[in-house]
């Protein structure tokens, strides 16, 4: 009779003790951020409404329609409009799933401005589930002074640094 099948089972024994060391390493690796798949639909939707693809996904910033008073996280009514039309626009596309982020300029402590810029998201995010889409959906965050879109050095600069941004998720 032939030692085949122990000579075989003993060749084999190393690669499968690395394959049980190698394969619980190998779910420790920290996964990308889901990124939603979005239909040829809410695609045009999203450009529509003026979101642009970024590394975080189909992002929109309010510059230019969402900016917030020195020290403030009020909305008025033309900025509750603005918001409420690009929540419908999202929700007849079927997009629910959304991080709204707040931002801050530079002046200020840092508590007060990561306090701040959640807020001006939360009024966001409110008015958003207000318009119709689910407000457990929506993720909000404080991202303070940490992301300017423009140089904080001028009083222009500072007011398009306080806005909010809406970026669509996965579910």
């Amino acid at each position: 009779m032939s030692d085949r099948p122990s000579h075989l089972a003993g060749a084999l024994r190393p690669i499968l003790l690395a394959a049980a060391l190698l394969l619980p390493l190998s779910a420790c690796r920290t996964a990308a951020p889901a990124r939603p798949t979005l239909n040829p639909q809410q695609i045009a939707a999203l450009q529509e409404q003026g979101f642009k693809q970024t590394d975080d996904g189909w992002e929109l910033s309010f510059t230019d329609k969402l900016l917030f008073d020195l020290d403030a996280a009020v909305l008025t009514q033309a900025s509750r409009a603005g918001v409420a039309k690009i929540s419908g626009a999202l929700r007849q596309v079927g997009i629910e799933h959304m991080q709204v982020e707040g931002h801050t300029d530079i002046s200020g402590s840092a508590a007060h401005n990561d306090k701040l810029s959640l807020a001006r998201a939360k009024a966001v995010a409110e008015a958003m589930a207000l318009s119709g889409l689910a407000r457990d959906n929506i993720l909000v965050r404080g991202m303070g002074k940490n992301k300017p879109v423009a140089n904080n050095a001028s009083a222009d600069g500072r007011a398009e640094n306080r806005r909010v941004t809406v970026i669509v998720t996965a579910p």
